[in-house]
């Protein structure tokens, strides 16, 4: 035998197992049809090249660097606003993701969950951090006390449904 032979002949005993264990492995995936690494291997993003480093860098800046102006719970707009502001506002409650946002650039005001590099930038660690301490420390408190008032002035019973008919 040659050594060219003796390449393809394990080749050839070879493909019949691995179609073998496809069919294997192809009987099981229904019964793993809703295992969790399956979605995340589809949801990894490409690596960018350095053009496409650079448009991103370039679009984080623009963001960045813009004069925002928002709708506030009246309809009215505010601004214009830096990025520190939309901050703060979203500390204090002011805005949320469903807010409506425009900034230069923008034809019209769209949500914040629509502007894709304006989220991460308001959503930062120490603005999530000071929500949380916001919520947890001033606000709870606050209705704790209003429920446990309005309680105290709330009749046992209400006689409302009696005298109705």
């Amino acid at each position: 035998m040659s050594d060219r032979e003796e390449h393809q002949q394990p080749a050839q005993d070879s493909r019949p197992k691995k179609a073998i264990k496809k069919k294997g492995a192809a009987a099981k995936k229904p019964t793993e049809s809703s295992g969790p690494s399956s979605p995340t291997k589809q949801r990894r993003p490409a690596k960018l090249d350095f053009q496409q480093k650079q448009v991103v860098d370039y679009v984080r800046e623009a963001t960045r660097n813009n004069v925002w102006y928002y709708r506030d719970r009246m309809n009215v707009a505010r601004g214009p606003c830096t990025l520190p502001v939309l901050k703060e506002c979203w500390v204090h409650g002011i805005i949320g993701e469903d807010t409506l946002v425009w900034g230069q650039g923008l034809h019209d005001f769209l949500p914040v969950r629509n502007i894709r590099t304006l989220v991460p930038q308001i959503r930062t660690l120490e603005v999530q951090a000071a929500t949380w301490v916001k919520r947890t420390f001033a606000l709870k408190p606050a209705l704790n006390q209003i429920r446990k008032e309005r309680a105290e002035h709330r009749q046992a019973q209400s006689d409302q449904v009696d005298t109705m008919y």
